[in-house]
């Protein structure tokens, strides 16, 4: 809360407004102690922004899904406004982290300041954006979102913002891009947090900064700080309808006051050719035994950033706009179209001269031609919300010539091999289909 002084409450030494609604303890023996004239005019009434986003915990599954989050952990990047801000001083990280972070592992969302999207225009902002956008980022709309978007994150990056401090309370796991010290009030809750919470160096890589962090991250962790966040958890609404009515002497409704959950998070969403989760992959495959480790990342990233990824294979739409990615991709994935589908994935490995399979989902399933002519149908043992066309991904680097000779030599009929991605284990029976 800042504010509190005679200074910014007073005007031809009056005090100006009727009431003062805080929402801590803590913030009227600051008042108090500022300006004790004002203490009197003061009411602490709790945060109704902490309420509603604590009514939101039952539906955090529910929030995550419209996120498309499945598996993955949510990473939650917030920037407040400013030259100070994330955004402001660091725009960079938003393109670092998510070609730092294997797609299939995590979703990054992004919860923006509304007087950003008010100053510079919808436009701009989403122009700013595009390319991470195109990558994988969910941009939350100015207003909408960002509560449930905190419920649904399982880590929180952010500045100097309520946002990131909202996550810290809720006891989620929660960095600093960047935080200005010089800026905060001097014994306020948000310079406390400011000094408390790992701020990520900006020499060295990201994901594994945040990683590291939470390990030893416990819900508790910036409680000193974030408990002077409400005096009245969950009564904010009851106590601001009496103050209301009293200040309007009308009589009060009997009926209790109803804290409601945060709509589901809506984010932005481009159109063809840039639709999200379509972008060329970077992917890499590592191979122990019958075992092979998957990770893939958005390829625009990988090179504007300059990631080093080894021995990395190309997965890329057959719609994908750019020429360099289509002469580049080794393996072609088609969307699901009407018909039999082995004519359509044969074109399509033969119009990409350097792919060596075309690929297509059915189902959990990935259905594969090879540029020698095989058809495979790569099947999990168990049910998963992956992208099957990362399958490919293990069954190339299985079969190719950096690991052995030969299409499909390298896996034998209906001999299972395991998909690794992230915390996930996929058993795969690679399987034949005849002409």
């Amino acid at each position: 809360m800042f504010g509190l002084s005679r200074n910014t409450l007073a005007r031809d030494g009056a005090l100006i407004p009727q009431t003062l609604v805080l929402s801590h303890e803590e913030q009227l023996e600051r008042l108090t102690a500022s300006y004790p004239d004002a203490a009197s005019s003061a009411v602490v009434a709790g945060d109704p922004t902490h309420d509603r986003i604590r009514a939101g915990l039952p539906w955090r599954e529910r929030y995550r899904d419209h996120l498309e989050t499945g598996d993955r952990s949510l990473i939650l990047i917030s920037s407040t406004w400013g030259p100070t801000s994330l955004l402001g001083s660091r725009p960079e990280l938003l393109t670092r982290l998510l070609a730092e972070a294997p797609a299939d592992e995590y979703r990054i969302a992004f919860a923006l300041h509304p007087n950003v999207w008010h100053s510079h225009g919808t436009w701009q902002v989403r122009a700013w954006l595009a390319e991470a956008e195109r990558a994988g980022l969910r941009v939350l709309p100015d207003r909408q979102g960002w509560q449930a978007a905190l419920v649904a994150a399982d880590h929180v990056v952010g500045d100097h913002g309520s946002v990131t401090f909202y996550g810290a309370a809720l006891g989620t796991h929660t960095v600093l891009g960047t935080f200005p010290h010089h800026e905060m009030a001097t014994g306020s809750p948000i310079a406390d947090f400011g000094r408390a919470a790992t701020q990520l160096d900006p020499g060295s890589p990201l994901l594994p900064q945040i990683t590291a962090d939470a390990q030893h991250h416990h819900p508790r962790r910036f409680s000193e700080t974030t408990d002077l966040l409400t005096s009245v958890p969950g009564e904010a609404g009851r106590i601001t309808r009496s103050l209301f009515y009293k200040l309007l002497d009308l009589p009060e409704p009997v009926h209790d006051v109803r804290i409601t959950p945060p709509e589901p998070p809506v984010p932005y969403r481009r159109g063809w050719p840039d639709t999200a989760d379509s972008a060329p992959l970077m992917c890499t495959a590592e191979v122990e035994e019958d075992v092979v480790r998957v990770a893939r990342h958005p390829a625009e990233l990988v090179v504007g950033t300059g990631l080093t990824v080894p021995r990395a294979h190309v997965v890329a739409h057959t719609d994908e706009p750019q020429l360099r990615w289509r002469e580049a991709t080794d393996i072609v994935v088609c969307g699901p179209d009407e018909g039999d589908p082995w004519p359509r994935l044969a074109r399509t490995v033969a119009e990409h001269p350097r792919a060596r399979l075309a690929v297509e989902a059915e189902g959990g399933d990935c259905l594969v031609h090879t540029r020698e002519g095989a058809r495979l149908r790569l099947s999990p043992d168990v049910p998963h919300r992956h992208d099957p066309a990362l399958l490919a991904s293990a069954f190339w680097r299985l079969t190719g010539p950096s690991h052995r000779d030969g299409a499909g030599r390298g896996v034998e009929e209906g001999r299972p091999f395991t998909v690794l991605v992230g915390g996930c284990s996929l058993p795969v029976h690679a399987h034949t289909v005849g002409d």
